[in-house]
């Protein structure tokens, strides 16, 4: 199935399309004109555009697209080694333009699915900041800025002698009251305003797109894009001034767009799935099973496109264009009939979420009301300072205060308190200008992906647990999680805790071929076959992204004769064809969403028997319930919130018996069971026989 033969929920398109009459008019503009090359100052367009926003001429520049304007204005402004500022988990056009540019980005996460002022206009008074691309309304997310902060944005950029250009491309989606930017442009501030003909106005196969923005600044532009100066086509000019004609077209696209946004809103709710409220023409869905799992399925069971955010740097979520009320309806459909509901055979948790009665639960080393108390500040604390990199920064020894701060871009004020706290937690000691780690400092940095992903990832949930055990609250619907820091803290646990345990079992195997499931961006795929030239192996992935990083990754390390990626879903579609000659197969932390969706664990590790009939070896990792009977001594660090979360998102936890059970009755029997870093987690090396 292509783009074009799918129903086309991913690329945020206006499906009512152009003004009565575009069409027309920009086939008149082929038939009598299609031999000439196209006006390179696009002039006709820019002077419509000066009237409709009231601006002059010399304030307008046209482009191929907003995407050519971003590129323009990067080359335009960036030197080698100047930075950007864009938001975390945005447009990844931002951050492709600065690279050409040779420029550093730094990103600014963002706040609740929202760009964060506050960080933002801080970022804006590091030194070698030059540019600050802020998508307004923002994109994946359809957040948008108040005026108030859209001014306050403003102002820092123009103490600081920074130019933010403000991305509008769906603001005419976004109530009215919230077009600021170009107000501020009219009245003479130094910003740049991208708009575009693609979304509202429905040209997006002709790619005209505009910038706003002082004469000086745009005269820069002009001067840039001259380089190629027929990128805006013929037609694409004379459809863009057509349309302008029809200044109504916007509203009734907004109001159509509001309308259909409204029907999808009831739908996600009605199947139970949570969604960020919009401002735009699309909605960003957190996926049950995935992002990746969710696309896919939708594509191949549905004949509907959405859009994987995993590389937006949001894993676990979709992005859903708003189409007619009847291809929103379409979609619900599909969506109703791809969310994982709770199977007949679902299987009973383990551990904290384990039925009345059915283990023991000691009392454990007590925690003092202090420490409770502190620990929850101190949780934050260390969460702020890893997203900030100070922990990072401090793991090369002492640093500064002034070498911390422009670092960070943090307030200096506001980071000292950080420091401060993680010193009188004792893992930092402060001076007056020289900060450095303590040994239980750097043993807590070693655990602080444990943070990212606890409290970062989990940290809406855990502050709604009295609401979701009485039901006023869903999971999924009004409480949801953070997916991006869920993934950079199991990144951070997974380097420090078990890639070295990793190496230790793998090394001491004898294979010659592996497959890797789930195998991400290949990196543990290269490192299990990359020094050995006799190995070969192949990574089976179903998020298209990761699929292209992963192949980018194999040729850039010249392993492209010997590694290989398939695209499939590991379990729905894996098993359409076998792997033969594969005699290791590795499988890290995703079995036990297999063994629940099926039901069936014996039954997952024979289908795996069967897709890879020659495998001597299988290695896998995954995270257990803890045997809370027989533990004493202090709680420790990971387990508990972890069979919590899981416990109130209604995915069951399993216990180690369970697994064992399922890899014997499979006839796969346990050579190795290693502790693999994060507590109750596993490594099974496993042997067929063969």
């Amino acid at each position: 199935m292509t783009d074009d033969d799918a129903l086309r929920l991913h690329c945020n398109e206006n499906p009512y399309g152009p003004p009565d009459g575009v069409v027309e008019a920009a086939a008149a503009e082929l038939r009598e004109r299609c031999s000439q090359y196209p006006d390179s100052e696009s002039t006709l367009l820019r002077s419509r555009l000066a009237a409709h926003y009231d601006v002059d001429e010399a304030m307008v520049a046209v482009g191929n697209g907003a995407d050519e304007l971003v590129l323009l204005t990067a080359l335009t402004f960036l030197r080698p080694g100047d930075k950007v500022l864009v938001t975390d988990s945005t447009f990844p056009g931002y951050a492709a333009a600065a690279a050409l540019a040779r420029a550093e980005v730094r990103g600014v996460p963002l706040a609740d699915h929202r760009v964060a002022v506050d960080a933002l206009s801080a970022g804006l008074a590091q030194d070698g900041v030059r540019l600050a691309f802020v998508c307004n309304p923002h994109n994946p997310t359809g957040t948008v800025l108040d005026t108030g902060d859209v001014e306050r944005i403003i102002d820092r950029a123009e103490a600081a002698g920074v130019i933010p250009v403000f991305d509008e491309a769906y603001m005419e989606y976004a109530s009215p009251e919230y077009a600021y930017a170009v107000g501020a442009v009219r009245a003479g501030r130094r910003l740049l305003v991208l708009r575009t003909f693609s979304k509202a106005w429905g040209l997006a196969a002709l790619r005209a797109g505009y910038v706003l923005g002082p004469k000086d600044l745009i005269a820069r532009i002009g001067a840039t894009h001259r380089t190629v100066p027929f990128s805006v086509n013929r037609v694409a000019q004379r459809a863009a001034a057509a349309a302008l004609d029809h200044p109504a077209h916007v509203e009734l696209s907004r109001q159509r767009n509001a309308e259909a946004r409204e029907l999808l809103y009831a739908g996600l709710e009605s199947a139970g799935v949570g969604y960020v409220r919009s401002q735009a023409n699309f909605v960003l869905v957190e996926a049950p099973g995935g992002g990746a799992e969710l696309a896919g399925r939708l594509a191949r069971n549905h004949g509907i496109a959405t859009r994987d955010l995993g590389i937006f740097g949001l894993p676990g979520h979709v992005r859903v264009s708003v189409g007619t009320p009847e291809q929103v309806e379409r979609f619900c459909r599909a969506l109703a009939a791809e969310v994982p509901r709770p199977p007949a055979h679902r299987m009973a948790s383990s551990g904290l979420g384990a039925p009345r009665g059915a283990e023991r639960f000691p009392t454990l080393e007590p925690q003092e009301p202090a420490a409770l108390f502190n620990g929850y500040v101190g949780a934050h604390v260390v969460l702020a300072l890893t997203e900030l990199g100070v922990w990072d920064a401090l793991g090369d020894g002492p640093r500064s205060l002034d070498d911390l701060l422009e670092h960070t871009g943090a307030e200096e004020t506001r980071l000292s308190a950080l420091l401060r706290i993680a010193a009188l937690l004792g893992h930092l000691q402060v001076g007056p200008d020289r900060v450095e780690l303590t040994a239980a400092g750097r043993e807590l940095v070693r655990h602080a992906g444990y943070f990212t992903w606890g409290v970062g990832g989990y940290g809406e949930l855990m502050s709604q647990l009295s609401g979701l055990a009485e039901g006023s609250v869903t999971f999924g619907r009004e409480v949801g999680r953070d997916g991006r820091r869920i993934a950079v803290g199991s990144g951070l646990a997974g380097r420090t805790m078990m890639l070295p345990v990793e190496k230790q079992v793998a090394s001491a195997l004898d294979y010659t071929s592996v497959a890797d499931l789930g195998c991400g961006d290949a990196s543990r795929l290269i490192r299990l076959c990359g020094a050995d030239t006799a190995r070969r192996g192949v990574g089976i992935e179903v998020n298209a992204a990761a699929c292209e990083a992963a192949r980018q990754r194999i040729s850039e390390e010249g392993l492209s004769d010997r590694l290989d990626v398939v695209r499939a879903d590991v379990l729905d579609h894996v098993d359409e064809r076998t792997f033969p000659g594969i005699d290791l197969v590795t499988s890290f932390l995703m079995m036990h969403d297999l063994f629940e969706l099926t039901g069936d664990p014996a039954g997952v590790m024979r289908k795996l028997r069967d897709v890879f009939p020659d495998a001597r070896h299988f290695l896998i990792a995954d995270t257990v319930a803890q045997d809370w009977s027989a533990h004493s001594g202090p709680l420790p660090v990971f387990s508990a919130e972890f069979e919590l979360v899981h416990t109130f998102m209604e995915t069951p936890i399993l216990g180690l018996d369970t697994y064992e059970k399922a890899f014997a009755e499979a006839g796969l029997h346990v050579e190795r069971r290693e502790p693999f870093g994060t507590p109750s987690t596993w490594l099974w090396l496993l042997s067929t026989g063969r």
